[in-house]
Parts: C-alpha cells; structure tokens; sequence
C-alpha cells in the first residue's frame, strides 16, 4: 500500500480521463432546401457526442528523426496517479 506524504492515508491507483463534448453538424446539400441553409458547407447542428478520452503526456526526446525533412522526434506516455483516500490528495505520473 503506498501512502499519503499529506496525510499518511491509503493511496489508491487510477487514470486520469478528459470527457470531450463534440458537436455535430449535418451538412445540407444545395438541392435539399431552399435558402441560406441550402448553401454548400452550411449544416444544422444534430446533437451532441460525449466521449472519454485518455489523457497523454508528449515530451521531446532531444533526437530528430526522419530521412529527408528532419523533425523532433516525440515520446508518448500514459498519464496515471494516486489519489488519497482520506484527505483527496492526487498525484500523477507518466510512465514509459
């Protein structure tokens, strides 16, 4: 059991997770109505999506990768924590 450096609580493992909201649209085409809504790229909103999405770290390795155009090559990780279970204490970390 890993401990609080707060409290001295019980830490318990989890993820973190971003709920993303996307709006959708449906687009028209210009012989579906007449009028502004008929033109090409114009849409009525549709409703609505909700999603969970893991959150990620990004860092920069300091190498550049790539044959011909050169560019910075990226490490991804996962982000994961403790939260405390007495006082709500959370710390994250992310993990190779």
């Amino acid at each position: 059991m890993a401990e609080c450096p707060r409290c001295g609580g019980e830490l318990r493992e989890g993820e973190v997770l971003a709920r993303v909201l996307t709006l959708g649209a449906q687009v028209m085409s210009p012989l579906s109505s007449p009028g502004m809504l008929g033109m090409p790229g114009m849409g009525i909103p549709n409703g609505e999506t909700k999603s969970e999405e893991t959150i990620i770290w990004r860092e920069k390795t300091g190498r550049k990768k790539g044959w011909l155009a050169k560019s910075d090559e990226e490490k991804t990780m996962k982000i994961t924590g403790r939260r405390c279970m007495k006082c709500g204490y959370i710390e994250l970390y992310a993990q190779e």
